[in-house]
């Protein structure tokens, strides 16, 4: 079982608005979804509580097992639970998970999407970031080219 994160961010490692509308995304690309989609589908996925209200929490739990967390979850106790399923899990956001997963878990990938220029991106209110991931250590280890976003694997 491999523990991972994946995420998919605009210009300047902006991820969304700490008071989103609508998806609670800030872009859509159809073809970033199909990624995190073919990543994601038969595995784990971790939602903080907050990212939970914007996600299709019902229509992920068809292919996917879901987990939402607070602050007073042991990230041990899913690791525990999923251990011999032969499942991968995916961290999955929002802002204060990725940061806290980031400080606190060494993880075995990360799958950073990093949209083009040419996707629109509507401007937020209260914007969220990804740390960079770097200073954890973190080296890209592989990217590939697609149409609307780079994709790239990063490892420690």
């Amino acid at each position: 079982m491999a523990v991972n994160m994946i995420v998919c961010v605009a210009k300047d490692n902006l991820i969304g608005d700490k008071n989103p509308e609508g998806n609670g995304l800030l872009w859509h690309s159809k073809e970033e979804l199909l990624f995190f989609k073919e990543k994601t589908v038969g595995n784990v996925v971790v939602f903080g509580k907050n990212t939970a209200k914007y996600v299709p929490i019902k229509l992920m739990e068809k292919t996917r097992d879901v987990v939402v967390i607070s602050s007073k979850d042991r990230f041990e106790d899913i690791v525990e639970r999923y251990k011999d399923t032969g499942k991968d899990i995916f961290i999955c956001g929002g802002a204060t998970v990725y940061k806290y997963y980031l400080e606190n878990y060494p993880m075995d990938r990360l799958y950073i999407s990093k949209l083009k220029d040419h996707v629109e991106v509507k401007k937020p209110h209260l914007p969220l970031y990804l740390p960079e991931v770097e200073k954890y250590g973190y080296k890209v280890i592989g990217c590939e080219e697609h149409q609307d976003f780079t994709s790239y694997i990063y490892e420690k």
